[in-house]
């Protein structure tokens, strides 16, 4: 575990959040221009954002949930399943989660895939962000 715990920590700059649909098309629920971070500390707390690049005033909050993504708490690696599970501690939209998510962490060079493991076909792919 202590290779990978050493790999996740730091920041990381959203470089895409794909979804594969059923029918093989592509679909990026945040746009296909989306930015974003997330964050791991040494110490096991994990924070994420990622919003829609030039969101309009919010005038209607039934759409926000399509527009930004934030949620926060503790962070746990299982090298056997190769699996980071996000536990949360808060969110931007209470009980748009479950208490665990999981996701599959990959890592080439700068970049950590992270793939949910919810039964959908979602790739988020993150660059290290230099000097964190």
């Amino acid at each position: 575990m202590a290779d990978v715990a050493h790999e996740i920590i730091g920041t990381w700059r959203l470089v895409h959040s794909i979804e594969i649909t059923p029918g093989n098309e592509t679909h990026y629920p945040f746009g296909s221009d989306a930015i974003g971070y997330i964050y791991y500390s040494e110490t096991g707390i994990m924070a994420v954002q990622i919003s829609r690049r030039g969101r309009k005033p919010v005038t209607d909050s039934s759409n926000l949930e399509h527009e930004y993504l934030a949620y926060f708490g503790r962070y746990e690696i299982d090298t056997k399943r190769e699996a980071v599970r996000h536990i949360l501690e808060g969110e931007l939209f209470p009980g748009g989660h479950g208490e665990i998510l999981e996701r599959r962490y990959r890592f080439e060079g700068d970049l950590m895939s992270l793939k949910p493991l919810d039964g959908t076909n979602r790739e988020i792919l993150w660059q290290r962000v230099p000097n964190s």
